[in-house]
């Protein structure tokens, strides 16, 4: 369950793919084509969170992975590049938490929202400092996908 003020549709893994995978086969083969530039026609995707889809057999995995400390590659040091830098290492608008807190509690924090770890998605944290938060999810127990050249399942 979601906590109390938190959209409860946002957290579920089916929900938040929904507008790609279920929909036209256009709309599903573009996403697993160019996940990022399928993404972006709906919600943003900061730049340097690299996201991609990988087809392993049978299995079609989505993978976005987090900056543990983001940083401003880009030369941007205008206060809004700051805030939003700020914001992401501080506390996440979102789940409500600081970077540190999710790395220490994300298997607890992910399933107060209703997502298992690693049931729903796979957490792997780098152990580097400037190393990511990698977030698999496989998308083929979401939704009847095959791998026909990563065509959907329209059956």
């Amino acid at each position: 369950m979601a906590p109390t003020g938190a959209p409860a549709m946002a957290f579920q893994l089916q929900d938040f793919f929904e507008p790609w995978l279920n929909s036209t086969p256009e709309r599903r083969q573009q996403f697993l084509d160019n996940p990022r530039q399928a993404m972006e026609e709906i919600v943003g995707v900061p730049s340097d969170i690299p996201i991609r889809v990988e087809i392993t057999g049978d299995q079609i995995w989505f993978q976005a992975s987090i900056p543990k400390l983001p940083d401003a590659t880009d030369g941007s040091t205008s206060l809004l590049a700051m805030r939003q830098s700020n914001e992401r290492i501080n506390r996440c608008p979102v789940l409500r938490v600081s970077g540190r807190e999710f790395i220490a509690n994300h298997v607890q924090i992910l399933a107060e929202y209703g997502i298992r770890v690693p049931e729903d998605v796979i957490v792997t944290i780098d152990p580097k400092p400037k190393g990511y938060l990698h977030f698999r999810v496989r998308l083929d127990t979401l939704y009847p996908l095959r791998n026909e050249r990563a065509t959907p399942n329209l059956e």
